[in-house]
């Protein structure tokens, strides 16, 4: 009788320890795919806001470009407010300079071509760098969170405000925050 309870326990805990095992791979496949779905969420996000950030740049960059550019041109050439607005045109048509000096720059930071093609393609050239235009006073955008400006009076330029160009800084305008740390729900 015993003989009989023991074989009964025996093929009861066999059909239960193999029923475990097959519900722990089917969480473990269920878990898996979770994870998978989880970290590729978190890792795409993160590339889509690095991705912007860089995009950001290239055209701030392009914009930094054209406002040395103008302020240059501005300052050692023909003072009056006629050329100023034809040195505008000239350097925002000259698209094929400005993606040059982008390429010059991102190819010296070790930036491949395919890649500087990539963003340039997405995020492409700045439109316009003049911001306002009004009372004689030109704003110019000469990156992120930056704007210099030109006074002019009678046709002639009075000032020129350019110290917000000389003291932009790239690092404090583009900050990429660490990736979030990895959490499973």
């Amino acid at each position: 009788m015993n003989n009989k309870k023991f074989k009964i326990l025996l093929i009861v805990d066999i059909v239960l320890i193999i029923g475990l095992f097959a519900l722990m791979m089917i969480l473990k496949g269920s878990y898996n795919d979770q994870a998978q779905k989880s970290v590729n969420e978190q890792v795409g996000a993160y590339l889509e806001q690095s991705n912007g950030v860089v995009q950001e740049q290239w055209k701030a960059v392009d914009q930094y470009g054209m406002a040395w550019k103008l302020v240059f041109a501005t300052l050692t050439g023909d003072k009056t407010e006629a050329t100023f607005d034809a040195t505008v045109k000239a350097i925002e048509d000259d698209k094929d300079a400005r993606f040059k000096q982008l390429s010059y720059m991102y190819n010296a930071a070790g930036i491949p071509p395919q890649a500087q093609n990539s963003i340039n393609e997405k995020a492409g050239l700045a439109d316009k760098f003049l911001l306002k235009n009004e009372g004689g006073v030109k704003e110019v955008a000469c990156g992120k969170n930056c704007v210099i400006s030109f006074t002019f009076a009678k046709g002639k330029l009075k000032t020129a405000d350019y110290k917000a160009l000389s003291n932009y800084n790239m690092a404090e305008n583009f900050k990429l925050e660490a990736p979030a740390p990895f959490h499973f729900e």
